[in-house]
């Protein structure tokens, strides 16, 4: 059975929570908490959290306290990470302009925003850039890259200008402190679930900005010790990749279909491959029985353990995000100024 009798039944999505204020920015979900960055054009912006059995609460704490309340959220696509067992959650900002930034935040429930670190690069890609961001259980982290000439001199006299990936990594954040997570190469998207990091690493500049090559190695590792546990290769160019206890889902383009393949997330052996979409988002969610992506409008979803793939559930037109905890899936979708938290049952 595909994730249970719940999908085969066909339950339809519901509403779990509706932003008035104005759209929903980001989503994130961990265990059983759900988390959004909710915008607001008359009060402040803030991070509002669900669980289970409590009032819905905010943070940062006092809201008003920092760059968060009042920043312009359609400069660009923010980043949202929650870890359920620090209560604590991690988010980005972005700014658009001649050098563009990102700022890194975090909070947790109770307490103040706290500023990490501010990612800025020129205009022709030179500086730091923001990869991405993951939580679960009590992991917190989010990945950066250094874009730089391989000669500068040489470009400033009118010679080569090429660039290289100069530096990056990850960096793990905890209810008070950060840290680098050792031997983490630069890298991009993120992924983390029971105490493993998945990653994809950034080798090489395109158009001044940091990318992956085509047939890819990608790294699974310790969230503390950052010991490498598998390497998973992929064929194409790895898109977007997702994490839970027992699998390590990745998604591919390369020709005329795109593939969705998933690994064993403690040695990377491959479980698994299906071909899907050329159209797919470059998005995934998964559990340890299905890996959902999206097509359009179209969430479809695929068996870790038959390969069947079946139609979900379909969405507004502008969409954002995509989670799956506990056999629940959510997403948000905005319309005329405001948001709402989408969520179905898969098993």
């Amino acid at each position: 059975m595909l994730a249970g009798a719940a999908v085969a039944a066909r339950p339809t999505a519901h509403t779990l929570r509706k932003n008035r204020g104005g759209p929903i920015a980001a989503i994130a979900q961990n265990n059983g908490m759900a988390a959004w960055l909710a915008s607001s054009a008359k009060s402040c912006n803030a991070i509002r959290i669900l669980s289970p059995g409590k009032h819905d609460r905010s943070l940062p704490q006092p809201p008003s306290a920092g760059l968060t309340c009042g920043w312009t959220l359609s400069e660009g696509q923010s980043q949202l990470a929650v870890a359920s067992r620090t209560s604590t959650a991690l988010w980005t900002l972005h700014e658009n302009g001649p050098q563009p930034f990102d700022w890194v935040m975090a909070a947790s429930l109770g307490g103040p925003e706290r500023k990490l670190k501010r990612l800025a690069h020129a205009s022709d890609g030179t500086g730091l850039w923001l990869g991405g961001v993951a939580g679960a259980g009590r992991t917190l982290a989010y990945s950066w890259d250094d874009v730089e000439y391989v000669d500068p001199d040489a470009c400033l006299s009118g010679g080569s200008c090429k660039q290289k990936i100069a530096d990056g990594g990850i960096t793990l954040v905890t209810r008070t402190d950060v840290s680098t997570l050792p031997g983490a190469e630069p890298a991009l998207q993120l992924a983390t679930a029971a105490g493993r990091i998945a990653y994809l690493p950034a080798t090489v500049v395109k158009a001044g900005r940091p990318t992956v090559t085509l047939n890819n190695t990608l790294r699974i590792v310790d969230a503390t010790t950052g010991d490498v546990l598998g390497q998973p290769f992929v064929k194409g160019i790895p898109i977007a990749i997702a994490l839970s206890p027992r699998v390590f889902a990745v998604l591919t383009t390369s020709g005329p279909h795109d593939r969705i393949s998933w690994f064993s997330p403690t040695d990377g052996s491959r479980l698994g491959t299906a071909l899907v979409s050329a159209n797919a988002a470059p998005q995934l969610a998964a559990s340890d029985r299905l890996v959902v992506y999206r097509v359009g409008r179209l969430l479809r979803g695929i068996s870790t353990r038959t390969g069947r793939n079946i139609k979900l559930a379909k969405t507004a037109l502008t969409s954002v995000g995509l989670s799956l905890a506990r056999g629940r899936l959510i997403w948000a979708e905005n319309h005329n100024r405001t948001g709402r938290l989408r969520a179905l049952a898969v098993g």
